[in-house]
């Protein structure tokens, strides 16, 4: 395969127009006088075309050294097996070598009393051994991204051994495909022989799935950089060749909980699993320990047999204000780091809230504010505050609802016609600053102006288009046939605690008259998502995330208009507890994270701007020295629980998420391999660190050539001078 390197000199191939142009404008011009004895001097046609023939070689001879001067600055290389016969290119030559330790989950499965991460610390280990002198060493282990061992290529291999003894624990997942371009990137500027030796367990999660081999695709598509010859060679070893096909294992589903955000010495739900995976004989899995903050608190309840393939877990707390941890712990088997799960939880002493009430007299807003506040209460679930359409300024949404301490968590604007411009830009950055919104529509609702002002077409905030006022609310329409909600669509969070049929219970809420609106009705066909729908199909609640906040739109007022019997009815209180527990939690996020997310910390009381202790799984405490507020910290690559102490004293609690695939030990089969190796054309398995150098001059061989076409170009100028010198003794006439 021919390939060029510096195609941008591609341009230089026009100087090959230099000697027919010099030709052409150098032709001696002259009148042409017939005289007698012209006759006799004369040359003839045969001669003429003979000078012709030589004159046009010499040109074309002119015109190739051009052309092959051009041709070797363009850089070309050849790739072939030919070049196999003289040998290995990279038989003596001195290399570049990087090697990537898998450090995800699955590598502390044990098998015969050995793990994978123990036998890739062998592995490399030998690698290290069959470096000739002169051979740089990098060592990295692959995570999501590369985590240095030893960052730099370095000639000292006693170093480059000593680096694997600072190999971490197995945890989290890998992203084999970006950390394998991540090496090929750091090689890039190195030597011309380079290397990636790859150790991993050979998982097909991660390896060989279909999401990981569409990125091998993009990899091998992405074409080498100037400059780059081929891609280094990648060489993959399995550290855990010896592991059962199909081996046995528990894991421990993620936590998920009722509210991502609860008031104090309210009880919220939990649920998890225990999940198996592989074997056909399955062991009971033993007891699964609570605890709360680290301390252990008892048991937990698992339910259902391990033939089940799914044990659910179901349990519940009640917590004091102030971040907290919850995990769940069941005893380690082959694979411990799926057995715990961590949920951080903010608990508040009541919950803020701020409704707007679209009319100066109140009217509706009552319903929800003694839903949520009970006057009678001494120790309500939830502050609120009520305000008018008119009193409500940007200032609003950030001032304190009642104390110190206490700005809204969630917004209802209740009824209200429409918003201005800045009250409406008010509510995008409230969203955009992790708040939480519901909108309740009714009869003074604008839906020209919301449309105009909030929908913007699918660019703004609102999750759907206001169409128009259906039903009738006459007091002689039959009731009977009013839309409902439809139990069998609660599936969402929100929804999943009214799916129980009870009496008075959500389903037996009747709307004769409600709102129609289109949550498809954005510029790219999509807003929102009906997460609750009626019986007409209509939707109920339109739910769309704004920046790190979210927004609900109900299509009806919850007050007693258009002659609903919702407020009414026992589900109503628990219907504005729900909800408003969702909205609240949209922050909840912020504290349980996906691998990699980083921390944002940014207290709202009046914290001193001083020093934060951050402690990470089974590692030292990090003192974070902040300039301002928020703090921002990223190293958060490995699940498991994360502590944030401030100067105060203060803790805040974040759990980073587990991959659930890395509980799947399914080996790659032949297939998968060679799926992989068809988009990594340099990519070869191999089975030991010996097979690497009795390897390495196997496949095609790419060789430079430009010093080839220099050889070429010195000898025809040799040619060149000597054709001229030939033609000007010999007299050959010009023209």
């Amino acid at each position: 395969m021919f390939s060029i390197l510096n195609a941008a000199l591609v341009m230089g191939f026009l100087a090959v127009a230099i000697p027919p142009l010099v030709h052409i404008f150098s032709r001696k011009k002259f009148d042409e006088v017939d005289w007698a004895a012209m006759q006799f001097l004369q040359v003839s046609k045969k001669t003429r075309r003979k000078v012709f023939i030589e004159h046009f070689l010499l040109m074309l001879v002119r015109m190739a050294v051009i052309a092959l001067v051009v041709l070797a600055f363009l850089a070309p290389t050849i790739t072939s097996t030919f070049f196999n016969r003289f040998g290995s290119a990279a038989g003596n030559g001195e290399r570049d070598v990087v090697i990537l330790i898998d450090g995800s989950a699955s590598m502390a499965y044990k098998h015969d009393n050995a793990t994978a991460a123990e036998k890739a610390k062998e592995l490399a280990r030998r690698v290290i051994d069959s470096l000739r002198p002169g051979d740089r060493v990098a060592v990295f282990e692959a995570k999501q991204s590369l985590v240095p061992l030893l960052g730099n290529l370095s000639p000292d291999h006693d170093q480059a051994r000593n680096s694997l003894e600072l190999l971490n624990a197995p945890r989290g997942g890998v992203d084999w495909p970006a950390c394998v371009q991540a090496a090929w990137i750091f090689l890039e500027n190195g030597r011309k022989e380079r290397e990636v030796v790859v150790i991993h367990d050979n998982q097909r999660y991660s390896w060989a799935d279909e999401n990981t081999l569409s990125k091998w695709d993009l990899l091998s598509s992405g074409g080498r950089k100037p400059g780059q010859t081929r891609d280094p060679n990648v060489w993959v070893m399995n550290a855990a060749a010896d592991r059962p096909g199909d081996p046995q294992n528990m894991a421990l589903d993620p936590i998920l909980a009722g509210r991502g955000v609860a008031s104090a010495g309210r009880e919220v739900k939990f649920k998890s699993a225990i999940r198996f995976h592989g074997g056909e004989k399955r062991k009971d899995p033993g007891k699964v320990k609570l605890e709360i903050d680290g301390r252990a608190v008892g048991d937990v309840t698992v339910t259902g047999s391990p033939a089940d393939g799914v044990m659910p877990i179901a349990f519940a707390h009640k917590f004091t204000t102030g971040s907290h941890l919850v995990t769940l712990q069941m005893d380690p088997d082959d694979l411990p780091g799926d057995n715990r799960q961590d949920f951080a939880l903010e608990v508040l002493p009541s919950i803020p809230v701020l409704l707007i009430e679209g009319d100066a007299k109140p009217r509706g807003t009552e319903f929800l504010r003694d839903a949520l506040s009970p006057a009678k209460d001494p120790t309500p679930g939830f502050l609120v505050r009520t305000a008018g359409l008119a009193e409500f300024t940007p200032n609003l949404l950030y001032a304190d609802v009642k104390g110190p301490g206490t700005p809204p968590r969630v917004v209802v604007l209740a009824n209200v016609p429409l918003l201005n411009k800045a009250q409406n830009e008010a509510v995008e950055k409230y969203l955009a600053d992790g708040g939480a919104v519901l909108v309740t529509l009714g009869d003074r609702s604008d839906a020209a102006g919301w449309n105009r002002v909030s929908f913007r077409g699918g660019q703004g905030w609102l999750p759907a288009r206001l169409a128009e006022i259906v039903g009738d609310d006459d007091p002689k329409a039959n009731l009977d046939t009013a839309p409902r909600p439809q139990p069998a669509g609660f599936t969402h969070p929100a929804m999943e605690v009214f799916k129980e049929p009870l009496p008075g219970g959500l389903h037996t809420a009747y709307f004769p008259k409600r709102w129609k609106v289109d949550p498809l009705a954005g510029a790219n066909g999509a807003t929102g998502t009906a997460i609750a729908t009626l019986t007409n199909n209509e939707p109920f609640l339109v739910e769309r995330g704004v920046g790190r906040g979210r927004v609900l739109l109900c299509s009806v007022p919850l007050d007693n208009s258009w002659r609903t019997n919702f407020p009414r009815l026992p589900d109503f209180v628990r219907f504005a507890h729900e909800m408003s527990y969702y909205l609240a939690g949209a922050k909840a996020a912020e504290r349980n994270l996906a691998p990699g997310q980083p921390i944002v910390f940014d207290p709202r009381t009046n914290e001193p701007l001083a020093g934060v202790t951050i402690t990470v799984p089974d590692g030292p405490a990090k003192v974070i020295q902040p300039k301002s507020w928020p703090v921002v910290f990223d190293a958060t690559r490995d699940p498991g629980a994360y502590k944030l102490t401030t100067v105060g004293g203060r803790t805040f609690y974040y759990a980073v998420r587990s991959d659930p695939q890395e509980s799947v030990l399914t080996p790659c089969a032949d297939d998968d391999k060679k799926r992989v190796a068809d988009a990594v054309k340099t990519l070869t398995y191999i089975t030991s660190p010996d097979e690497i150098e009795a390897k390495r001059g196997e496949g095609a061989q790419t060789r430079e050539v430009w010093w080839v076409l220099l050889i070429i170009v010195l000898c025809l100028l040799g040619s060149e001078v000597w054709y001229t010198r030939a033609l000007s003794r010999r007299g050959s006439p010009l023209e």
